[in-house]
């Protein structure tokens, strides 16, 4: 008998869960036998004749009691494999959705990356594929790449490859088919990479279909999910449990050796290519969009990440514009260039007029005396803005907005005319002519 594909000595091992899928899964668990020597099979509380089915097929076979949810099965299969010894459990579903003999491409992919998460993404464009399949995969792969700034090709495929010190190292709320977006946003902010792997997969039609995704509650739960991440994440700096070691560390010995290190690093990611810092807004405005057309991010995101740096700009916080579009951008995963570049929209004689008109409107909108010092000493004038703050920091947030919406669109619609231009030039030149061959 030929050796398996994936041997246990390798130290990875699959994890089959299944809920009353009766008619896919001895097939899917023979296919997955053929491929690998240990597979793990979670009965999440069965009421069909699935027991009598895998009773004597050589599998790890668990069971729970009533069912539990797919998160709660998963859970129950990676920790009796890291009870046996391995390091990685390849996931993949008992409804006959995927082929189990691309199995070893996944494998190969964990190998060269240890601590990465590989998913094998769907080909969605087969025959039988539903609609609401489709749309709920793009809306959730929007909401996690916001939530963690990853393009996860498919965030609801259970096809995958997870290294067991990491995913079982997290603690996650979820118990049903939300637990597959869970863990990998956590995994992703404890820094484990994600690694997509093109895969096939079959529907079968509609009438032979057996799903237990629940569209009302199911989707309920994915929103709280979404919601609960990116409120936690981007609005509020907790810290996440850190899974993977950072290249470089922000311990380094000694408080002030840290906060000398930390002070470097954030500097380092705030630094601006230098012929985005010359000459005046317009001229910066412009050589910012030639920078942006080159850029891998989406016209909305640098529309974003521009407007984010404005409203910033037009804030009654000078000296640190910088540091707030800087953890803005981070936190929301944005471009950081972008979104620190726009602050110099209150660049020099600029800075002073925004001030005077933030005070102003905040003075108009609260009803004070609309009294201006006329004069340019200096003590005066920080006098007249520290006891106009409140006014200032009113008038700065509308200011502030309008100039964000007027930037962001600005981008927004500047890239997208600057890369079709660009394509359009590219695809009039034509390929450029190789080396013609000559005969003697």
């Amino acid at each position: 008998m030929d050796s398996p594909a994936v041997p246990a000595a390798g130290g990875y091992c699959v994890v089959i869960p299944t809920y009353n899928n009766r008619k896919t899964v001895l097939d899917v668990v023979r296919k997955v036998r053929a491929i690998a020597e240990c597979v793990i099979v979670v009965d999440d509380g069965c009421t069909d004749d699935t027991p009598e089915l895998l009773k004597s097929e050589p599998v790890i076979y668990l069971r729970h009691k009533r069912n539990r949810g797919k998160g709660v099965a998963l859970r129950t299969g990676f920790k009796k494999a890291l009870e046996l010894g391995y390091h990685h459990a390849v996931t993949i579903d008992s409804d006959g959705q995927h082929f189990p003999d691309e199995i070893p491409k996944l494998v190969e992919q964990s190998r060269a990356s240890p601590d990465a998460v590989v998913i094998g993404v769907r080909d969605m464009s087969g025959e039988h594929v539903p609609g609401r399949s489709s749309f709920g995969r793009m809306f959730s792969n929007y909401w996690l790449k916001v939530a963690t700034g990853i393009d996860v090709g498919d965030t609801q495929s259970g096809f995958r490859v997870y290294p067991l010190r990491h995913v079982t190292r997290v603690f996650c709320w979820s118990r049903r088919f939300t637990y597959e977006c869970e863990v990998i946003i956590r995994l992703a902010w404890g820094g484990c990479p994600i690694l997509n792997v093109p895969v096939k997969v079959y529907y079968p039609p509609k009438a032979e279909r057996v799903s237990h995704f629940n569209p009302f509650w199911d989707n309920v739960r994915f929103s709280v999910l979404y919601l609960y991440a990116n409120f936690s994440h981007l609005l509020i700096p907790l810290p996440h449990k850190r899974l993977v070691r950072r290249e470089e560390p922000i311990w380094q010995g000694s408080v002030g050796a840290s906060l000398k290190a930390l002070w470097h690093r954030a500097r380092k990611l705030a630094a601006i290519p230098e012929h985005l810092s010359e000459g005046g807004p317009i001229k910066r405005f412009r050589a910012l969009m030639r920078y942006l057309v080159h850029e891998k991010n989406t016209p909305g995101e640098l529309g974003l990440a521009v407007g984010i740096g404005a409203f910033w700009g037009c804030s009654p916080w000078m000296g640190f514009h910088w540091i707030l579009a800087l953890y803005s951008a981070t936190r929301q995963h944005l471009n950081r260039i972008a979104c620190i570049a726009a602050t110099n929209i209150s660049f020099g004689p600029l800075t002073a007029v925004i001030a005077f008109a933030s005070i102003w409107l905040g003075k108009l909108m609260l009803g004070q005396p609309l009294l201006m010092p006329r004069t340019t000493n200096w003590r005066v004038l920080s006098t007249f803005a520290w006891n106009s703050l409140g006014a200032w920091v009113l008038g700065s947030i509308i200011i502030g907005l309008a100039a964000s919406f007027a930037t962001g669109l600005g981008t927004l619609y500047g890239v997208r005319a600057l890369r079709r231009r660009k394509m359009k030039a590219g695809a009039e030149s034509g390929p450029a002519p190789g080396p013609q061959s000559s005969t003697a």
